[in-house]
This record gives structure tokens, sequence and C-alpha cells, in this order.
């Protein structure tokens, strides 16, 4: 009876290792996958401001009629909408901005969740890929956090504040009175850290 109850928990055992490592490549490879695709979309958004913005060719931007604040500008880039660029200068972190949120779109690279630079409200989110949320922990109040929109304008905020946010808590999210809010899944998934940042 020893003897099978060992051998059952060894099995279990090598069955939980096994998973473990699957799962440790599965994170690996739709990292490689974001990394790739960043790579690829963060000069063609460089191009893009550099053509625009000098020449003056961008279109004048609408106001809200909500909130009467100005909108910020999206523009596609081969079939996708981007917002902009996410740069956390400290831990060495730069990654495209798409505009709209789903599944699929954030295994290529951080998008927009709620809000806007000019509605001083911004919520952006992105995947827990090659340890983001270990790196985020490692910030401090004061460390630069800076987001180029699609017009060429870098906002330049600073972490005021790291918080740990339960999945259904959007409201929390959105309606925090920061400028700038990164959130990503803590290991598990079970919860959103969440790096609260104001403007310079």
């Amino acid at each position: 009876m020893k003897r099978i109850l060992s051998g059952i928990l060894i099995g279990l055992g090598v069955l939980m290792m096994l998973g473990a490592a699957g799962l440790l490549l599965h994170n690996r490879r739709e990292y490689d996958r974001m990394a790739s695709f960043s790579a690829q979309v963060l000069p063609e958004i460089s191009e893009y401001l550099e053509s625009a913005w000098p020449t003056a060719t961008l279109p004048p931007l609408e106001t809200d009629p909500q909130s009467g604040s100005r909108e910020m500008r999206v523009v596609e880039i081969d079939g996708k909408s981007y917002a902009g660029v996410l740069s956390i200068p400290d831990i060495d972190y730069q990654v495209p901005v798409l505009w709209e949120c789903n599944d699929e779109l954030l295994q290529l690279g951080a998008c927009r969740f709620h809000g806007s630079t000019y509605g001083g409200d911004l919520v952006l989110c992105a995947h827990n890929y090659n340890r983001l949320y270990s790196l985020l922990t490692g910030l401090r109040p004061g460390d630069p956090v800076l987001f180029t929109d699609m017009d060429g304008l870098t906002w330049s905020y600073q972490v005021s504040d790291l918080e740990t946010l339960g999945p259904d808590m959007v409201t929390e999210m959105n309606d925090s009175g920061y400028e700038l809010s990164f959130f990503t899944c803590t290991y598990g998934g079970q919860a959103r850290l969440t790096l609260r940042c104001v403007r310079q």
C-alpha cells in the first residue's frame, strides 16, 4: 500500500514538474513573440512620427463632447491602431501601446485600458512577460515613466505608488485620481499590480 501511494505521489510530482516546464516554455514563446513584434513596430512608429510631425501633416484633433478634453490621436499601422509608446527607463522597458484592449492584442504589447493623456486618467496594461511584475516592484517613488503619443509629444510622469487590486476592481483602477496607471497581473493572475504615476 505504501509502495502504491509513493508511486502515485511521485507520478503527481512528475506531472506537476512537466506542467510547470510547459507553462514556462509557453510564457517564453509568448514573450519572444511580443518582443519580436515590438522590435518591428517601434521603428515604424518612430518613422511615422518623424515623417508626419515635422511637416505638419497631422490633421487637427477634436474635442470629446462628454469630457470637454482634447482627444488623443490614434494611428493605424499595418492594420492595428496605436496610441503611442510607453517607456520606463529604470527597468529598460519600452513597448508600443495599442489603442484597444483584448487578449489577442495584449500578446503583442501594452494596451490602453481606459482614459487618455488629455483627460488625466490614462490607464495602460500589459501581460507579465519576462518578469514585468518583479521589475515593477523594484521601482521607487520619483522614478520616471514616459509616454510618447502619436503626435510626437512626450508626457513625463513619475512613480507615486504601487497598489495591488483585485481583477474586479475596475472602478478603483480607472477612477483613481492618478494621471497615469500601468498594471500587470501578479503571478497566478489573481490580482493586478498597479503602478500609479503623476505628471511631472
